[in-house]
């Protein structure tokens, strides 16, 4: 069954836009909807100790595949001659599809409004010609995912912060159990230093409301060592690489928070933050879900978490030392859990999270 669609874009360039008016048909009475949900379990060996296999994970065995069949519109050009599609026109087709040597995104417009699946990734397998008595009259675009579904328009929140500010992302996608990997940008108004802490997605060890007014982030290592003490861990404090002094304590963020190890009696460390808000003097000790970093006024950060790319705004890539990390071993790479992720931002900037949704609705 072909897709039925009011226009696409693809590689930059709309089917409307080109100097002939096209629209969509379907050439075949194939009513079979494709959704293309097969998988298959990776599966360990058996043998006469072990009858039934170990299963590891699953993966996709098939991806989703559509037609798109086009012809000129019969309403603007009435006579046949009008409506045959020339040696110019055919070619204006393809060298637009098919110069993509890389999926690409196709963004489809419907008449349908209320349909959030407006976006797939993949490329145009082949194009063929539909044609009669040798004259070609449309289309027939096979379209190739790299996925089994589709996603919903490009999803932003941006958010201006001044000191700290918590904000809500809903990640309504299909994937239940997977997380989903958001685009940062962050726009500094000013040097200095910022961190975003995802509470939906860190282990909350312990919380409270700082009580010693006259020196706030020494109450907050105090209440470190006390979690320490009763649990039976020692504390480590995060140090700067360069100076290799191992107890050094480093506040982070206007002497509001600090990174630093539990260790337990078999010697393993636990990467954990502490931080507590300058206002209320509430204090949280957790694991993992925070990130921090040195920004500067001018120097944009463009952060793409699913494939771990830190870059500047013209595209050339940012290190971490330029950023103040020094302890990667347990960086947090912000994610998004399926639900609502509240996050509490601190710095003086703009931070603008952009993500997809997935749709496991078929094409």
């Amino acid at each position: 069954m072909a897709k039925e669609f009011k226009d696409f874009t693809f590689n930059g360039k709309k089917l409307s836009s080109i100097n002939k008016n096209y629209i969509s048909v379907s050439f075949e009475q194939n009513e079979h909807m494709n959704l293309a949900m097969e998988r298959e379990m990776e599966t360990g060996s058996t043998n006469r100790y072990r009858t039934e296999p170990t299963f590891f994970y699953d993966k996709w065995s098939g991806n989703l595949s559509f037609t798109l069949c086009i012809v000129k519109n019969p309403d603007l050009y009435d006579s046949q001659s009008e409506r045959e599609i020339t040696k110019a026109e055919i070619r204006q087709i393809t060298k637009w599809l098919t110069s993509s040597h890389l999926p690409q995104w196709i963004k489809f417009e419907y008449n349908d409004n209320d349909n959030d699946v407006t976006n797939y990734y993949g490329y145009f397998k082949n194009i063929e010609a539909f044609t009669v008595s040798g004259i070609v009259y449309g289309f027939k675009m096979l379209f190739e995912c790299t996925t089994g579904f589709g996603y919903t328009d490009e999803i932003v929140k941006r958010e201006d912060v001044t000191t700290y500010k918590n904000t809500l992302l809903k990640n309504d996608s299909d994937e239940l159990n997977d997380y989903c990997y958001p685009i940062l940008n962050i726009f500094p108004k000013a040097n200095g230093q910022i961190y975003m802490c995802n509470l939906s997605d860190c282990k909350l060890l312990e919380n409270g409301i700082l009580t010693n007014s006259q020196n706030y982030f020494d109450d907050m290592l105090n209440k470190v060592d006390i979690y320490a003490l009763v649990n039976g861990y020692t504390v480590e404090y995060s140090y700067l690489a360069e100076t290799e002094e191992s107890f050094n304590i480093i506040p982070l963020c206007n002497d509001t928070a600090v990174q630093f190890y539990l260790v337990d009696s078999y010697g393993v460390r636990t990467k954990c933050t502490a931080f507590f808000l300058s206002d209320t003097h509430e204090y949280r000790i957790i694991v993992g879900g925070f990130m921090f970093m040195n920004v500067y006024k001018g120097l944009d950060i463009h952060m793409d978490f699913k494939n771990l790319i830190i870059q500047d705004s013209i595209g050339r890539m940012v290190t971490y030392d330029k950023l103040g990390i020094y302890d990667v071993d347990s960086m947090y790479w912000t994610r998004l859990i399926n639900g609502n992720n509240t996050f509490l931002l601190y710095g003086n900037c703009t931070f603008e999270f952009k993500y997809r949704e997935s749709r496991k609705v078929g094409e």
